[in-house]
């Protein structure tokens, strides 16, 4: 049986709870599993919610980094997360604030989703932030992800949570050389019946008339499923089982 290793955000993550306002309610499900049931593969889920791209690229480096994961037993799918959103790896020893963090004993800081620390990334974002420079250090994690996995045969897609490049491509020159190295027929971004060039999971289910979580932003348990079911019948994923 093959390993089916997916990577994301919370759109990935099926050991999070779902979280409103602050509050875990119930638990958070999402299509890898239901994709892994559908092409006998086992699913190895490591999405985790409010996850930025620095995150992802790195969890990718850490994960296969031995000779257990290989082109002969693995098949790689990354839904790529918000362009914006920023990771910091940090530890108790070095990072005084992480006691007002929910999760104390993680290492890892996310701008994303909900925040006890929201005061100290909104000054970072106030004083530092560009969206130039969120966007070319997304291409270079996708870049890195790309030629890692490429370099290992390991046979894998990309896919966005929801639409990440439509504000962002074409749009600045730095970007241009780095747009052209990726390569975007690794990518499967869903037709959308109004359009657009870059749709994700989000707008999937938006077209589709399914459901989402009370959030109005997360899909729901079954939307998870059916997007899973979508997944199973596109050729670019029937290859990577092949």
């Amino acid at each position: 049986m093959k390993n089916l290793l997916t990577f994301g955000c919370s759109f990935t993550d099926n050991d999070e709870e779902k979280m409103v306002d602050g509050k875990y309610t119930e638990p958070h499900k999402t299509w890898p599993v239901e994709l892994a049931r559908l092409t006998n593969t086992n699913p190895i889920c490591k999405g985790r919610g409010a996850a930025g791209n620095f995150y992802i690229s790195n969890k990718i480096y850490e994960t296969i980094d031995t000779s257990k994961f290989h082109w002969n037993n693995s098949v790689v799918i990354v839904m790529w997360s918000g362009i914006d959103r920023v990771d910091r790896a940090v530890s108790k020893e070095e990072f005084h604030l992480i006691s007002e963090r929910r999760d104390a004993v993680d290492d890892w800081l996310h701008s994303g989703g909900y925040n006890p620390i929201k005061k100290h990334w909104n000054n970072y974002y106030k004083t530092y932030h560009t969206e130039e420079d969120s966007y070319l250090k997304t291409l270079n994690y996708i870049i890195g992800v790309q030629e890692f996995l490429s370099n290992r045969k390991i046979p894998y897609l990309f896919l966005t949570y929801k639409d990440i490049f439509t504000d962002y491509y074409g749009k600045h020159k730095r970007a241009k050389n780095l747009e052209n190295q990726v390569n975007w027929d690794k990518f499967h971004f869903p037709d959308l019946w109004c359009g657009g060039e870059f749709g994700g999971e989000y707008e999937w289910v938006r077209d589709n008339n399914l459901t989402y979580y009370e959030d109005k932003v997360h899909p729901s348990p079954e939307s998870h499923r059916k997007f899973a079911e979508y997944l199973n019948k596109l050729d670019e994923c029937r290859y990577l089982f092949k």
